[in-house]
């Protein structure tokens, strides 16, 4: 039932637009020709590869911030499912996530594919990568529980976060590196987990390695999704019977 609506609502995103799929690759590409053209000169001569640095940050924000944003909806979208049949509430927000997944994949093949035109050594710990890609999942379905429960009770909550990932974004090094950062600063950045999923990321993509500070910081990022995912489930759950009333 998850993978069925996943599916359906991937499909369904863009349908009757004039571009269809290729607007979910426009976002992230211009994303990136804007902040490479204002912060090339700037960030160009202290991060090394910088438009792989600079790219692999906004595939792995982007993911986060789609996937979250999308589950604020997932029980509000299915209103006429959430008020005629019995069923699992909670497959409404994984499949809300998912259905983000399909399109993330695609991104993030074609970031493989630059990944090799630019000539970066192949290396075995590329592999991470799909453990570093469950851990992103991980925590955009425990934090989508807790944004689904509050989007069916308050509207407001789809602009409130709107906000949030506009502000999290310049809370994230997507376009800038940590070194640049005084130590105070850096620590606030560092509690951020998406922080840590994508310095993990470019470790393995960029460096081709993969250390012990980037375990350290993926077991910081499930131990946060963990938290969150328990908290969220518990409301969710706690209100689930008030959804079809309230929708």
């Amino acid at each position: 039932m998850i993978w069925e609506l996943a599916l359906a609502e991937f499909r369904l995103r863009d349908q009757g637009t004039f571009l269809g799929f290729i607007w979910t690759l426009l976002h992230p590409l211009i994303y990136f020709f804007v902040l490479y053209g204002l912060f090339m000169k700037w960030m160009g001569n202290q991060v090394s590869n910088f438009p792989l640095y600079l790219i692999i940050g906004i595939v792995q924000w982007g993911f986060f911030a789609s996937a979250t944003s999308n589950a604020i909806q997932a029980i509000t979208r299915q209103g006429n499912f959430v008020k005629n049949i019995n069923f699992p509430k909670e497959v409404l927000v994984i499949s809300s996530v998912l259905s983000v997944l399909f399109s993330h994949m695609l991104e993030l093949i074609i970031l493989l594919v630059f990944w090799l035109l630019i000539g970066q050594n192949f290396s075995l710990s590329i592999f991470i990568l799909v453990p570093i890609l469950i851990v992103n999942i991980y925590l955009s379905i425990a934090v989508g529980f807790v944004l689904a429960t509050l989007g069916v009770f308050f509207l407001d909550i789809q602009r409130i976060w709107g906000i949030f990932t506009s502000v999290g974004m310049f809370l994230t090094p997507i376009f800038y590196s940590l070194s640049v950062l005084a130590p105070s600063k850096r620590n606030i950045i560092l509690l951020n987990p998406v922080t840590h999923i994508i310095t993990a990321t470019r470790n393995i993509l960029i460096d081709g390695k993969f250390g012990g500070a980037d375990f350290k910081g993926l077991i910081y990022v499930l131990f946060v999704s963990t938290l969150i995912f328990c908290f969220g489930y518990l409301i969710f759950k706690k209100s689930e019977g008030y959804f079809a009333e309230s929708i």
